[in-house]
């Protein structure tokens, strides 16, 4: 490196409400020094996911806050350039916990494993942040370990073009779901459920109304559902689920993720009156088991079993534009920040 410099957003203010330009800073400085098992690790891509936002409030949800002055936390994608870690070298491509800027000290023992990455892959790189990264991973083991999807099932999935929802069709289809039905918002998003991503029917949250729909789709009511809204769509799902139901609290688009505390469920007298099952997910608890998802959804997109959407944007200057996208609309598929290219 030749007098290399280190472009960061910070977190300027805590946001109040949605995201607005002046919650971020730029600023400029020399890469740090990676101290004994770090690694220093130069940025390539970030994901961009809902749970950034919850990250800035003052509570943090599961992770501690990000600090008021500090660079903004992503997943993401970079390249060894320093280690003093033992498990990684030089030039070695790694997926998991950045920040948004160019140079990152990375350590083994966080929450989530840093991922060394294969070079030989045949698939894009970017898909390590999203079908076989959190959104990918997070929909497989909710499907499979969760809600134990398996034949017979009808199941439901919420935000069904998020960079989660828009694969659990496709992984409920491949455990032998009889059928799948997504929600999303518009025509043209609902269509592209049905079209690309392997859901047998749609649900226009926008225009059309939610409990008369599930109604006549699910007459017997849903075994399981997939729910990454939270709010109204969860309430009205609990009156239409069938006895013994399971339901997966995956997020709560419906929040904005301005606060860690929500009001519950209006209806959850339903969830005693039809003796249904509710379990939370995080991929944390996952960490040991994460290349066994790895592995799998890999194999399904092999077998042309998963339709896997991506839309990646470039240059670094555009991470603060893009991240309240996630809750105003965007392209179906997960949302990807390249920052440089590996060397």
């Amino acid at each position: 490196m030749t007098n290399p410099v280190n472009r960061q957003w910070l977190l300027a203010r805590r946001p109040v409400g949605s995201i607005v330009p002046e919650d971020f800073s730029y600023s400029e400085s020399t890469p740090p020094e990676p101290g004994e098992n770090e690694v220093l690790v130069r940025s390539l891509y970030f994901g961009f996911d809902a749970s950034q936002r919850i990250w800035l409030t003052d509570h943090g949800g599961y992770l501690p806050a990000v600090g008021v002055g500090d660079p903004i936390r992503t997943m993401g994608i970079g390249q060894v350039v320093a280690s003093r870690h033992p498990g990684y070298a030089e030039g070695d491509l790694v997926e998991g916990f950045l920040t948004w800027q160019d140079y990152n000290i990375a350590r083994a023992d966080g929450p989530m494993p840093l991922r060394v990455l294969p070079r030989s892959d045949d698939m894009p790189m970017t898909w390590h942040l999203g079908v076989l990264g959190v959104g990918g991973l997070t929909a497989y083991f909710g499907v499979t370990d969760v809600l134990k999807v398996g034949p017979g099932d009808t199941v439901v999935v919420s935000a069904a073009t998020g960079a989660t929802g828009s694969l659990v069709a496709g992984i409920c289809k491949a455990m032998g779901a009889d059928r799948v039905i997504g929600i999303a918002g518009g025509a043209q998003k609902c269509r592209w459920i049905v079209e690309h991503a392997g859901y047998d029917e749609a649900i226009d949250y926008q225009s059309e109304d939610i409990g008369a729909r599930l109604a006549e789709l699910c007459p017997e009511g849903v075994s399981a559902y997939f729910d990454n809204v939270g709010g109204d769509m969860l309430d009205t799902l609990l009156l239409h689920m069938a006895p013994r139901g399971r339901i997966l609290i995956c997020g709560a688009m419906s929040s904005g993720y301005t606060d860690v505390q929500l009001q519950g469920p209006r209806n959850y007298m339903f969830i005693c009156v039809k003796m249904l099952s509710v379990q939370g997910i995080l991929l944390t608890f996952y960490r040991d088991r994460l290349q066994e998802g790895v592995e799998q959804m890999g194999r399904w997109i092999a077998e042309g079993k998963l339709n896997v959407a991506e839309s990646v944007v470039e240059g670094f200057e555009h991470a603060p534009s893009l991240l309240p996208t996630l809750f105003t609309g965007k392209s179906p598929g997960k949302l990807v920040l390249k920052v440089a290219d590996p060397v």
